[in-house]
């Protein structure tokens, strides 16, 4: 989700409006207010970096969803203090966290031995028409015992370099809906 990287930019003197982490809570608002889940679990790079004005905003919103449990599993990107993590009701797991029947870590495994569900590598795919148009966007990259997922924030890039197994399936996202590419 990379919260807090639009106010880590202004805080570095780039001109971002707090607007863009806004829309990102209200796409996660409607998924909540659409499929009423008891739990989050996150795999990774919730956060930007430090502590920033970004905060405050991320903290209404999570007061408005508290009855709902997050769950962290922390990436390169996470991190906050631990009290700032307890002040925003957000439970960190250990790097390697096991939610039966997976397992949730940040980073890949090459070959890993029990079903696991990732973040970091911000997959990609292009589309090419037949008039040069080039769209890249947001995919699941999808293997027999892994699915890697897209960042979630429409401000972070995408990975286009992933080079999966002949066995890996990619699952492009177009508006509001997940197609097999």
């Amino acid at each position: 989700m990379h919260l807090g990287k639009t106010g880590y930019f202004r805080s570095n003197g780039i001109p971002i409006p707090s607007t863009v982490m806004q829309s990102d809570l209200q796409r996660l608002s409607v998924l909540i207010q659409t499929y009423q889940p008891e739990k989050i679990i996150v795999a990774g790079d919730m956060f930007h970096h430090d502590y920033n004005a970004d905060m405050a905003i991320f903290k209404a919103w999570r007061n408005r969803y508290a009855p709902i449990e997050i769950k962290l599993v922390p990436g390169n990107h996470d991190l906050l203090a631990d009290i700032d993590y307890q002040d925003l009701n957000i439970r960190v797991t250990p790097d390697v966290y096991i939610e039966e029947p997976f397992v949730v870590r940040h980073h890949p495994s090459e070959n890993p031995s029990q079903f696991e569900i990732n973040g970091h590598l911000h997959p990609g795919y292009i589309l090419s028409g037949k008039a040069r148009q080039v769209l890249r966007l947001p995919c699941f990259v999808v293997t027999p015992h892994q699915i890697i997922l897209p960042a979630f924030s429409l401000f972070t890039g995408l990975y286009m370099g992933y080079k999966p197994h002949s066995l890996a399936h990619h699952f492009i996202i177009v508006n509001d809906e997940v197609l097999k590419a």
